[in-house]
């Protein structure tokens, strides 16, 4: 029973992802909001350390780093890279979240993981829908491929960017470059954005 009910767990975020995706690829017009992003990750991060307490999730997110979109997808930028350093990762390592504002007329975020880093040569291939570590990653229960193609398709609906890249000290960083709100005005509250599943 506890394995059927795994299974159908799996397959309902399965299911969730495929939807996602398909919404992304029917390019739907976003009414973009302001949205701080410092906002957004402190409130991932929260929903993280609930559910892995055993990590130790740093984040430096300055509120103030406000981009255009919507809040709901950006939301899950966060929920999906931070996913993924938990998944890959050995038990009990290290996860750092940055939001800065560039100065540059745009808004990077970064999430730094403390495991064994990214396979050579596959840095852009890990963002293809369905793509699955064979060596170099913990791989982890659960994962269909999916969620980092779902990062790459929101960032793109943002016309930001987004990379990955092993880090000179250890481990994998995701890097999400998207432009700054033109002008200052009010963001969108972190409540407005829906708490991440488990």
């Amino acid at each position: 029973m506890t394995r059927i009910e795994q299974e159908a767990a799996r397959m309902g975020v399965l299911v969730e992802d495929l939807l996602t995706l398909a919404r992304l690829d029917e390019l739907p017009d976003i009414e973009p909001v302001p949205v701080d992003l410092a906002v957004l990750a402190r409130d991932a991060v929260d929903d993280a350390r609930a559910t892995a307490p055993d990590r130790t999730i740093d984040v430096d997110a300055p509120t103030g780093s406000v981009v255009a979109g919507d809040p709901h997808q950006l939301r899950q930028i966060f929920s999906n890279l931070l996913r993924n350093a938990l998944v890959h990762t050995p038990a009990g390592s290290a996860i750092d979240v940055r939001v800065a504002d560039t100065g540059a007329g745009e808004v990077l975020l970064t999430v730094r993981d403390h495991g064994r880093g990214l396979p050579d040569g596959e840095a852009d291939a890990i963002f293809e829908r369905f793509w699955r570590a064979e060596g170099g990653r913990e791989r982890g229960a659960g994962g269909a491929g999916l969620g980092l193609a779902i990062v790459a398709g929101i960032v793109g609906a943002h016309g930001g960017q987004v990379a990955a890249a092993n880090h000179p000290d250890g481990g994998a960083v995701f890097t999400v470059r998207l432009p700054r709100q033109a002008r200052p005005v009010p963001a969108v509250p972190a409540t407005t954005a829906p708490s991440a599943t488990s």
